[in-house]
């Protein structure tokens, strides 16, 4: 097997109306904190191709584990999205110690319960629930209690940890999975069929409806995970801004300058909390979502 080109996820990033509401419900809900507040500056929107942005506020929010990966952008004229019914990233699975804990936990005025905490069809090693956030965001609140092979994934103790699987949902499997398996230079994602509830019951599906997913793995114990829905709307744009939503998912990626040579793009030098690492290249996917690479 040749070497995972990607991993470990570093985070999202939510465009958000009104970013301390945002901010609110992670921290009284989930425990999350906020490690930074700054403005963002001509350079980083620069790289993002969002001079809207310059001026806007952004914070950097951590899990309860300290795991910072939680980036919101503010812009009060964004559109809001449509959760599970547009392509690009629709959701994000993110490691939690006692998912029935979070639900006790969770203020149903800043999260909606789209899906009771139970074990995943795939193994009863996971224990999930599903909401939706105030920037419109799917989250999957995952428990991991053991090995669930083939698949590589993360436990933890604490209330709320890192994102772990970021879902993709696009109109061509094939085109999607085919785009991350030339970047992540490894062996290839498993395709298959699975009923994924949220979504049968997003577009009025029979309960039992198997959708075409395929998964990716990546280094640090992470995955994309890749839901096809020909059906979707595309990607809701904002212009000169960010997408509406999960706006983008970052990833580290070995060898960044020869990935951007290779690509034609270009390198940004970052210098800011969120970033692990101090180079980063901005990529669209097929489905019209955000990839941020993030290496040295």
């Amino acid at each position: 097997m040749s070497e995972r080109q990607l991993g470990p996820i570093v985070g999202a990033t939510l465009l958000c109306r009104d970013i301390d509401e945002v901010s609110r419900a992670y921290e009284r809900s989930l425990d999350y904190s906020v490690v930074e507040s700054f403005i963002l500056d001509s350079k980083q929107c620069r790289f993002w191709g969002t001079p809207k942005l310059v001026g806007n506020n952004c914070k950097l929010l951590a899990a309860a584990d300290g795991n910072c990966w939680l980036r919101l952008v503010e812009d009060p004229d964004c559109i809001e999205d449509v959760p599970l019914k547009t392509h690009g990233w629709m959701a994000l699975e993110t490691n939690v110690g006692n998912v029935d804990k979070i639900r006790k936990m969770i203020n149903t005025r800043q999260f909606e319960i789209i899906g009771e905490p139970a074990y995943l069809q795939v193994s009863d090693a996971i224990k999930a629930m599903q909401v939706i956030g105030p920037a419109k965001e799917v989250s999957y609140l995952t428990q991991v209690d053991g090995e669930v092979p083939p698949f590589e994934l993360p436990m933890t103790s604490s209330i709320s940890a890192g994102l772990f699987i970021p879902v993709l949902c696009t109109p061509s499997r094939e085109k999607s999975l085919a785009f991350y398996e030339s970047l992540n230079k490894a062996a290839g994602g498993l395709k298959f069929q699975t009923k994924v509830t949220v979504l049968n019951n997003a577009w009025g599906k029979d309960l039992e409806h198997q959708i075409n997913v395929a998964t990716l793995q990546l280094d640090g114990k992470c995955l994309f995970e890749i839901d096809e829905v020909v059906q979707a709307e595309s990607v809701i744009e904002n212009p000169q801004s960010l997408p509406s939503g999960i706006a983008m998912v970052s990833c580290v990626v070995k060898k960044i300058d020869q990935v951007a040579e290779n690509l034609g793009v270009s390198v940004g030098q970052m210098d800011n909390l969120y970033y692990p690492l101090s180079k980063a290249i901005l990529l669209k996917g097929p489905s019209g979502e955000l990839i941020e690479l993030i290496g040295d």
